[in-house]
Parts: C-alpha cells; structure tokens; sequence
C-alpha cells in the first residue's frame, strides 16, 4: 500500500518544489492526487494493487470517466506526468 506521505515523497522526488500537490486517501487505499505546475493540472488515480490512472489539463465536464493513461506503478505515472508538463 502507497501511503499519503509515500506519494509526497515520490511526487516531491520527481517534480522538487516546482508543484503543488494535495493528495487524498480514501479508505480503502487508493489515493487522488492533484498536482499543479504553472498553468496545467494533472490528477493521478490508483491504488498499488490495481495500477494508476492519470490525465493532463483534464476537461471540467470528464467527470469519472476514467483517465486516458495508465501506468503500472505511481514512479512510472509520476515520470509520465513529468514529461507531459515539460
């Protein structure tokens, strides 16, 4: 199980000082996270068990949906993420 401080260490790790994060666990596990990096937003959704889901400057009106990409562990969503606010 990823916990909450885990996340910020990973996200802290990949991005430095350069984003702002907020991250919510939920019961069961699985953690939302939002980071901000000048005018672009990324949400990443997961749970280690299950994989993270992640999207870039997602639309207002997407909702629940689900995300366009997908990655096998949050190191992996953290790194995608990363390149796509380049």
């Amino acid at each position: 199980m990823t916990t909450e401080q885990e996340a910020r260490d990973a996200i802290h790790h990949a991005f430095g000082d350069t984003a702002h994060v907020e991250v919510e666990t939920f019961p069961g596990g699985n953690l939302s996270i939002t980071i901000t990096k000048g005018k672009h937003a990324a949400t990443i959704d997961g749970h280690p068990e299950s994989g993270w889901g992640w999207s870039v400057d997602p639309g207002e009106d997407d909702g629940f949906s689900g995300h366009e990409n997908v990655a096998t562990t949050l190191d992996e969503a953290l790194a995608d993420v990363r390149a796509a606010l380049i």
